[in-house]
């Protein structure tokens, strides 16, 4: 018995450990946190609710403000209002540049009397300033009284120019082009953007 404690207090647990951590725990990390804590981050459902969100919308026209005016939000206070967010993913670090991203335009709607957010999943790399434009909204959203708030804008997902395209590029004019970008830009705020409880109480509820 005796030999055997001495056996045991030979061996190196602390190198040991460090093995098993280094070869197993360490590169299953990123594993396990995406398991119990990304997988279910997000609205994964958003690709069958879209169609119903897009449903409920409508188009509205409104004429922007200029690119310096208080109405634009971000002129006012840049760090409540940014320009963009990115949406991790993975805890793998290395992942950082392929996570998710939107580009956000906050500004107070003349027209009707509320703040307002144009979203978009992928760079416009263009001008919203002096121009008039159509928006596509939600009815839902609208008729909310708890959106169009500075703290909780109508999102926007759908912008083009009235008489002049948005973006440099003039893409925004091809019809076929934004239809499948508003999709896309759809499908993203709802899994990405929406807040989990008002994504199920809005559609995981009525199915």
């Amino acid at each position: 018995m005796m030999s055997k404690m001495k056996f045991i207090s030979f061996i190196p647990w602390v190198a040991i450990g460090s093995v098993i951590g280094s070869f197993f725990i360490v590169p299953l990390m990123p594993k396990i946190v995406d398991a119990l804590y990304y997988k279910d981050k997000y609205n994964n459902d958003a690709i069958y609710c879209f169609e119903q969100y897009i449903d409920s919308s409508y188009t509205i026209k409104v004429a922007m403000p200029s690119g310096n005016s208080k109405y634009f939000l971000y002129n006012v206070d840049e760090e409540r209002y940014p320009l963009f967010e990115r949406f991790d993913t993975t805890y793998n670090s290395q992942n950082y540049f392929n996570n998710p991203c939107a580009e956000y335009t906050f500004f107070y709607c003349r027209e009707y009397k509320k703040y307002m957010n144009i979203i978009t999943f992928k760079d416009v790399n263009g001008n919203y300033g002096n121009k008039e434009l159509y928006l596509t909204v939600n009815r839902d959203d609208m008729n909310n009284p708890e959106y169009g708030t500075k703290d909780n804008p109508v999102p926007v997902l759908k912008a083009v120019g009235v008489s002049e395209p948005i973006w440099f590029s003039g893409k925004d004019s091809d019809s076929v082009f934004i239809e499948e970008f508003y999709r896309n830009n759809v499908i993203n705020y709802l899994k990405y953007k929406m807040p989990k409880e008002e994504f199920e109480r809005r559609f995981r509820s009525k199915k």
